[in-house]
């Protein structure tokens, strides 16, 4: 018996030690999980907006709900939602514009056309004069500690109207910060739900429309990059398959800006409809001034990756990036 005890105790001894150690294992394990999460994306939603954070610090807000323009500005006509504003840097600052003062229909990150028809109406939801975008359901709300994916169905509507002309679907994937730039995937879709044809077009002898970035206009003076070198003046077409746009930082930090890229599934590629505005615009216009046709359940889409990027100035740095997002491309 005397000989049987003592080996029992050292058997619940090294029991209870193997115990706690993997007690202790599992509560490290625990505590990383949680570090990653909170290192990692969040979402922040309100009535009107979804504001994607990583680590605490803002990436970008989604307006999903009416945003009323500042005092002075014309309530009826500019109020408006579907668009991303503000779009932040990689040390917080705010890149975006919403309501200046030159163009109050320039709204941040957004996607709209200058002329638009329906049938023989137009439905001009770039100046936003009798008609909207509305958003209708969410797609996809999922934030990881590597990666943000929203979706969300939005209608184009005559104002006073309930039935959508045109259905928007919008997906943007935020990836983790790096040293020098943030990824944002955009996939854009439109879909004409009327019974009458949907025509798209950009402004006569200028373009505009289509994947749009207005600067904060306090960065001024901006500087244009292309994949043929710098644009010195306002260019309305040009071609090439990414450009961007920086300005140097006020508080003496480098320089910020954004670059866009066109996918290679996109109609056209690489499409030339370019606009380059000192004043303050960035957009890839298709179809620039040609028409496109949606006949009654037809769609088309556009997919675009936006870099937003500090002190990554330099084409030989932005065709490497582009040539990784190119590679990207071709295994999804």
């Amino acid at each position: 018996m005397n000989s049987i005890v003592p080996a029992r105790q050292t058997f619940a001894r090294h029991g209870t030690i193997r115990i706690r150690l993997i007690i202790s294992a599992l509560a490290l394990i625990c505590c990383v999980v949680f570090r990653a999460g909170a290192a990692g994306f969040t979402l922040e939603e309100s009535d009107r907006q979804l504001t994607i954070l990583e680590a605490g610090k803002p990436v970008l807000t989604y307006n999903f709900g009416r945003v009323e323009p500042p005092a002075g500005v014309d309530v009826e006509r500019y109020w408006r939602s579907s668009s991303i504003h503000p779009l932040y840097g990689l040390d917080g600052e705010i890149m975006t514009d919403d309501f200046p003062e030159d163009h109050y229909h320039h709204r941040g990150v957004f996607w709209t056309w200058p002329e638009t028809m329906v049938g023989e109406r137009k439905i001009d939801v770039w100046t936003i004069v009798g008609a909207h975008q509305l958003f209708q359901r969410w797609l996809k709300k999922e934030a990881s500690p590597d990666r943000v994916e929203v979706g969300v169905e939005n209608g184009w509507f005559f104002d006073g109207d309930p039935k959508p002309r045109v259905l928007e679907t919008i997906f943007f994937t935020a990836h983790p910060a790096q040293d020098t730039f943030r990824a944002l995937d955009f996939h854009l879709k439109f879909t004409n739900v009327c019974e009458e044809n949907v025509t798209f077009e950009g402004a006569k002898d200028k373009g505009y429309g289509g994947f749009s970035f207005r600067p904060n206009a306090d960065n001024k003076p901006f500087s244009f990059l292309t994949a043929k070198g710098i644009v010195p003046e306002d260019a309305l077409s040009f071609e090439t398959p990414w450009a961007s746009i920086s300005w140097e930082r006020k508080d003496g930090a480098g320089t910020s800006g954004i670059a866009m890229m066109q996918h290679p599934s996109n109609p056209g590629f690489p499409h030339p409809g370019w606009i380059f505005r000192h004043y303050g615009f960035l957009g890839v216009c298709w179809p620039h001034e040609q028409t496109h046709v949606l006949k009654p359940g037809e769609s088309f889409e556009l997919k675009y990756r936006l870099l937003v990027q500090h002190n990554l100035d330099g084409e030989h740095a932005l065709s490497d990036l582009f040539k990784q997002y190119m590679d990207e491309s071709k295994k999804h």
